[in-house]
C-alpha cells in the first residue's frame, strides 16, 4: 500500500490523505448562492426580453444589423435572422422549462422522474 493519495483509492482509516468533509463536485450537489439565483434570473430573461423586443418586420431587423454592427445585409437574409431568433428563443425557453419541471418532479419524489 503506497502513501500517495492519489493512487490509494482503497485507503483505510489510518491511510494518509485528503479526507472530504463536504459534498464533491461530482455529486451533483451545487451550492445554492447569491449569484446562481441570480444566474436563474438571468438565464430566463434573456431570450424572453430578446423574444418580446425582437423587430416584427424584416426591414427593421435589416436597420438594427446595420446600426450594431455596421454591415448592411439584404431583406431576405434580415428575414432568415429574424427566423432564426425566434427559434433560438423558442428553444432556449423550452429547454429551460422542461429542466425546471425537471428539477421539480425529482425534488417532489414522482417514481418516472428518477431516469436520468
Amino acid at each position: 500500500m503506497s502513501n500517495c493519495p492519489l493512487c490509494n483509492l482503497d485507503a483505510g482509516p489510518n491511510s494518509v490523505g485528503p479526507k472530504s468533509s463536504g459534498p464533491k463536485l461530482g455529486d451533483g450537489e451545487r451550492p445554492a448562492g447569491v449569484f446562481r439565483r441570480a444566474w436563474r434570473g438571468i438565464q430566463w430573461a434573456f431570450p424572453a426580453a430578446l423574444l418580446v423586443l425582437m423587430p416584427k418586420c424584416p426591414l427593421c431587423v435589416a436597420a438594427y444589423v446595420a446600426l450594431f454592427t455596421g454591415v448592411g445585409v439584404s431583406v431576405s437574409t434580415a428575414r432568415w435572422i429574424q427566423i432564426l431568433m425566434l427559434v433560438f428563443c423558442l428553444m432556449s425557453l423550452g429547454y429551460l422549462a422542461a429542466r425546471y419541471w425537471r428539477g421539480r418532479t425529482r425534488a417532489r419524489g414522482f417514481a418516472g422522474s428518477s431516469s436520468l
